[in-house]
């Protein structure tokens, strides 16, 4: 993955956020910013933006399909990556209507997300 400044991890498992923010730290991320629910995370992309934004799909409260599709309908368009271990396939053909959005699988092999990351990120 090509250093990226800033990225936002939105994960509810507090195992899963700080192993996703240490790998992406791994990958060259410059700045890691977790959130543990899409409603913490809509209120960090208001305060501050992002190069990029790792979801999982399955969270607490707002999902995170429902949280691209907030980001989305305010006008941001930070590409997105939304993690799912058991992949809805509504969730994932709404998320495909997004640009510069993808969905992955877990598990999932830590150089196809480095490059879906750069492939989105250079994208825009």
């Amino acid at each position: 993955m090509k250093a990226i400044p800033s990225i936002l991890v939105v994960e509810d498992n507090p195992v899963a956020l700080k192993t996703l923010s240490k790998l992406l730290s791994a990958l060259g991320a410059k700045s890691v910013c977790e959130a543990s629910s899409a409603e913490e995370a809509l209120k960090f992309v208001k305060q501050q933006k992002f190069t990029f934004i790792l979801t999982d799909y399955r969270l607490e409260g707002m999902n995170g399909v429902d949280f691209l599709e907030r980001l989305r309908s305010e006008g941001d368009q930070t590409p997105v990556i939304v993690l799912s271990g058991s992949p809805d396939k509504m969730g994932v053909m709404r998320a495909a209507t997004y640009n510069r959005v993808d969905f992955f699988g877990k598990p999932f092999r830590m150089e196809e997300l480095s490059n879906a990351i750069d492939r989105l990120v250079t994208a825009g």
